[in-house]
């Protein structure tokens, strides 16, 4: 059986990565001979994030470049069992891609992980208002088609579950797996007499959510010695906690892990509203799987995967970020308590070995529901 996977972006995405390339091997072992098509290069990915006019105007070239080869894929699907869709088939314009998917009469599953019938990236920022940007951004109806035509549809969470469900028959939730062999606690505890380290990793979209930290880290700097490290911020962004030391770094897929494992302590932030309430947690697990005990804004699922007290701390306001981090950096055998149990949770739960069947069963059922 052949399974042609499409995303947008290639391995280095953060989406893409865990939930379709984490389970090639599995895949591969089902009997199942995965072909994986990102719309964009692994050069373009790298340069996803990168500013300026000259930059955007790369960006939309190698974009409609992608377009074009990906709907020459489409044309050629039926040379497979099945497709697996991840989020879009295209950035826009997904009604001309799906035509050419159902004109090559093969199976598809649709797997998503964000509460993309909202909303594109500005929601998260911009809140409620960043509708009228969301019209132009993107449109909501052509995920509502890419899921009612799926034969199956894999949902991160609950809260998306709910909502595909409305459109389609077989939806299954599938959590986004953890790869545990890439992400794993230090082999030796950190030196004796040595800073605590507090970090933050994440997507340039995103930084606000730290930045809007800043005030409440600081406090905890006058109480503790401790160094914050912040991976992946946006270009030209400098993350400044007054009298705490500041490593900034970008993020790269060879040294994803290595960042993950320097950590003691590890940031959640996320306002609550309608998209973050549909995000599957995912920063939170990496952390634990790494040995990093998690402090998160307990919104949507990762306040049941950080069980506050057990696992790691949830944060509502900055009076509980200042408790939570304070608490951690001053007690370390506390600290090593809530990373077994992290690791433990995310060990039987959430990791590669404990979610692949699952994928495999959808990529399989979709196969035999079209044969």
């Amino acid at each position: 059986m052949r399974a042609l996977l499409l995303s947008t972006l290639p391995r280095e995405g953060p989406s893409a990565r865990p939930r379709l390339y984490a389970y090639e091997r599995h895949l591969r072992e089902a009997g199942i001979e995965p072909v994986f098509a990102p719309l964009l290069s692994s050069a373009a990915a790298r340069r996803f994030y990168a500013v300026g006019a000259a930059a955007r105007t790369r960006r939309l070239a190698r974009a409609a470049a992608g377009a074009a080869a990906r709907l020459v894929r489409l044309l050629t699907a039926g040379r497979h069992d099945v497709v697996v869709v991840h989020r879009d088939l295209l950035p826009r314009g997904n009604g001309v891609a799906l035509a050419a998917l159902r004109r090559a009469r093969v199976p598809y599953v649709y797997d998503f992980d964000d509460a993309i019938y909202l909303s594109p990236r500005e929601f998260v920022e911009d809140g409620e208002g960043s509708r009228a940007l969301m019209a132009r951004g993107k449109d909501p109806a052509e995920t509502v088609a890419l899921v009612a035509g799926a034969a199956v549809v894999l949902a991160g969470n609950e809260t998306l579950a709910a909502w595909a469900r409305a459109h389609n028959a077989d939806v299954r939730v599938q959590p986004t797996p953890v790869d545990t062999d890439v992400f794993r606690p230090p082999s030796r505890p950190r030196a004796a007499g040595s800073s605590s380290v507090v970090g933050w990793i994440g997507s340039p979209t995103a930084t606000y959510c730290l930045t809007a930290l800043c005030p409440a880290l600081g406090r905890v700097g006058h109480r503790h010695r401790y160094a914050l490290h912040v991976v992946g911020a946006g270009a030209g962004e400098r993350i400044e906690v007054p009298g705490v030391p500041v490593k900034q770094t970008a993020w790269s897929l060879e040294s994803d892990g290595t960042a993950y494992r320097a950590l003691d302590v590890g940031l959640y932030p996320l306002p609550d509203n309608a998209w973050t309430r549909g995000k599957c947690g995912y920063k939170a697990l990496v952390y634990m799987a790494s040995g990093a005990v998690p402090v998160v804004s307990p919104v949507g699922v990762s306040a049941e995967i950080v069980e506050h007290g057990v696992r790691g701390f949830h944060a509502p306001d900055d009076d509980g970020w200042v408790t939570a981090v304070d608490r951690l950096l001053a007690d370390p055998e506390l600290r090593v308590q809530m990373s077994v149990r992290g690791r433990r949770y995310v060990e039987e739960h959430y990791s590669v070995r404990a979610l692949h069947a699952g994928f495999v069963a959808g990529v399989r059922d979709a196969a035999e529901a079209g044969a």
